[in-house]
């Protein structure tokens, strides 16, 4: 039984729950002592989302539990409830595990703060989650520092902390490469720091966050969701890589509709489609189901109402809404209440697409939250002449099109010089895109400046369409003889 427990256990942190699980049932059909083979096959039957034979497995498990079985299996109950929504008595539960064992310790800790945060208390559910992370650093156990970081990672990003969550997720993964651990074990964290680098306006960063094949498929389809976000507010077509993400995901999820319908409505408002984008946000919302989070319908919401004025104030011939007021009523009805401060922020810019915020004091709490775009876009609304000048700034620093044509537009109705310079500058380059534009100059293929670089062919291809785009240059040579020019 040991053997095939130790298969299995290998086969499960290598990211093969079925091959371990096909493992542990052959296993069970002769076992003695089933309870830790059993405590097992419910992770597995639990990450491949067969909850009805998990919560059964779970079930057998505990009634065979003895010794150092009863505290795993009791924190693995309390993680149970915790995906069931019964964040009380999971929290209640994983509380009274009382043990030696750290790496138990450090599991109980991680559903503990996790419910704490859901709960409402985010500042206590974040101490405990750091508990967690002590516990699993001292016990050694890799599995359960990735789920203390995960958790952590996550709780701070949905509480607004990205700048927190994106640092303590960076540091993971080095340590994870640099342990030699399978990237299975990163994924969770993968993705909240592609949630974080994207809050923060770090779309660099975001592009070469690499998705290996083995992270599974729903975390690494959302991370290339998290990219095509990113892309659509810089004016790109987003298609390719939410295409890519659905030939991936192990069946579309509320989450997922929802980050495709967001990166969509973005592009297509960029494109000046606003009707489009209206009606791709009221569809996704008005079908919303109770597993799409607050801030997604939050984001949706605001997205359609924005487009909404945005077709309200567009010029010339285009498809209005049939009844405008009805629209923006709607989509204020269907705004859940916040949860945590980013949340609110959210709420309030909703509402300031309707007129009835302050875009000025919106615009200061994104610069609190550290969320560039959401700011410029803010000042953009609000519109006095500083606050454009200081939105310009920031698009340019993001290369986010869409809006420094909005910005333009704006500046130009008010009279409101920019200050800009009629050539190009190379200010506005990254460091990374000062490295490419250099290889560029030396007349390096994109596959020999990946070689150099390390970085992906793909991920060059991008940096060299960034730095074309805000030189103006028509291709590689032209971009390499403005910067000879300027240097």
């Amino acid at each position: 039984m040991r053997e095939a427990l130790e298969r299995a256990k290998a086969l499960r942190w290598a990211g093969r729950p079925e091959d371990a699980a096909l493992e542990l049932r052959k296993a069970l059909a002769g076992a003695g002592d089933r309870c830790e083979l059993l405590y097992l096959l419910w992770d597995c039957q639990f990450v491949l989302g067969d909850r009805a034979a998990a919560h059964e497995t779970l079930l057998e498990a505990k009634g065979l539990a003895e010794g150092k079985m009863v505290a795993r299996v009791a924190v693995a109950e309390a993680s149970w409830l915790m995906s069931q929504g019964e964040y009380r008595e999971a929290m209640t539960l994983a509380g009274s595990v009382d043990t030696d064992d750290d790496a138990v310790r450090a599991y109980a800790l991680s559903v503990r703060g996790v419910c704490e945060a859901f709960l409402g208390d985010v500042d206590l559910g974040i101490a405990t989650l750091e508990d967690a992370r002590t516990a699993a650093h001292r016990s050694g156990c890799v599995r359960e520092l990735t789920r203390a970081v995960g958790n952590l990672t996550f709780v701070l990003g949905s509480s607004g902390r990205h700048e927190r969550s994106a640092r303590i997720g960076k540091e993971a993964l080095t340590r994870l490469r640099i342990q030699g651990m399978a990237p299975t074990f990163s994924a969770v964290i993968r993705y909240n720091l592609a949630a974080s680098l994207f809050a923060l306006g770090r779309w660099q960063e975001l592009d070469e966050l690499e998705v290996p094949d083995s992270i599974p498929g729903n975390k690494a389809a959302r991370i290339l969701l998290c990219k095509a976000e990113a892309a659509a507010l810089r004016g790109q077509d987003p298609d390719d890589l939410i295409e890519e993400a659905e030939k991936i995901i192990d069946g579309p999820d509320a989450l997922f509709t929802a980050q495709c319908t967001y990166a969509r409505a973005v592009a297509a408002r960029a494109k000046g489609q606003y009707r489009a984008a209206v009606e791709l946000c009221r569809e996704t919302v008005a079908d919303a189901p109770e597993a799409m989070t607050r801030g997604e319908v939050l984001r949706l919401c605001v997205e359609g109402l924005g487009a909404a004025r945005d077709l309200r104030t567009a010029p010339g011939r285009v498809t209005r809404l049939d009844d405008p007021e009805a629209t923006e009523q709607e989509l204020l009805a269907r705004l859940p209440l916040p949860h945590g401060p980013e949340d609110e922020v959210w709420r309030r810019v909703a509402f300031a697409e309707a007129g009835r915020d302050s875009w000025a004091e919106i615009a200061l709490d994104w610069d609190r939250l550290k969320m560039p775009y959401q700011a410029a876009y803010a000042r953009t609304r609000c519109g006095e002449p500083e606050a454009l000048r200081h939105a310009d700034r920031t698009a340019l620093r993001l290369d986010a099109r869409p809006l420094a044509k909005m910005i333009e537009r704006q500046a130009r109705r008010q009279r409101i010089p920019l200050l800009h310079e009629d050539k190009p500058q190379l200010g506005t380059l990254t460091p990374r895109e000062r490295d490419v534009l250099e290889l560029l100059g030396w007349g390096r293929t994109n596959k020999e400046i990946a070689s150099e670089l390390v970085l992906s062919v793909r991920t060059v291809g991008l940096h060299v369409s960034h730095v074309l785009a805000k030189l103006g240059a028509g291709n590689r040579s032209e971009a390499a003889r403005i910067a000879r020019d300027q240097t």
